[in-house]
């Protein structure tokens, strides 16, 4: 098993992180995990309080003190560089302890910030949704790429410097 793969089946629960002021609403990993059945809840810098998308219309929560109880320990953010930092202090904020960075997210200041409040920085770059062996054409297809061209196998990338490997 990937040690990818293992951050996520010990997860549990999924915060998801994102922006949709700033076009970066997870709703295609929404959808995916939704598929899965998964168990995950979504954080929206934007105000957004439904979700759009493949899965439009359940909830999307828009601050910390509104999400459920049992969170996990996992925060997948997807946000654009100038609200990074922000997701990063939600993310501590929701008691989750690794975070996430998908792809086009992460930042210096970001990674910083997170070292700074305690938490594994996990992944950065790749999507997650790889990794949970999604059931959807489009995201199925994404990780098809990334097992042809050897990037899946590949181990976490947890520092920003690392060459890109987001969808190859």
């Amino acid at each position: 098993m990937h040690p990818l793969e293992t951050v996520l089946a010990e997860a549990g629960h999924l915060l998801l992180i994102g922006d949709s002021s700033k076009d970066r609403f997870p709703g295609y990993s929404f959808n995916a995990y939704t598929v899965l059945g998964r168990p995950f809840s979504c954080l929206d810098l934007g105000g957004l309080t439904e979700s759009r998308g493949p899965t439009s219309g359940a909830r999307v929560y828009t601050a910390v003190d509104e999400l459920p109880e049992g969170i996990g320990n996992l925060a997948i953010i997807w946000v654009t560089a100038s609200r990074c930092v922000d997701a990063v202090e939600l993310a501590h904020a929701a008691g989750c302890t690794k975070v996430w960075f998908s792809f086009k997210t992460a930042t210096a200041d970001a990674i910083a910030k997170a070292g700074e409040l305690g938490l594994e920085v996990v992944e950065i770059g790749r999507c997650p949704v790889y990794y949970a062996h999604p059931k959807n054409a489009a995201c199925r297809a994404h990780a098809l790429i990334t097992k042809v061209t050897g990037a899946y196998g590949k181990p976490p990338q947890t520092v920003l410097e690392a060459p890109r490997r987001e969808l190859y």
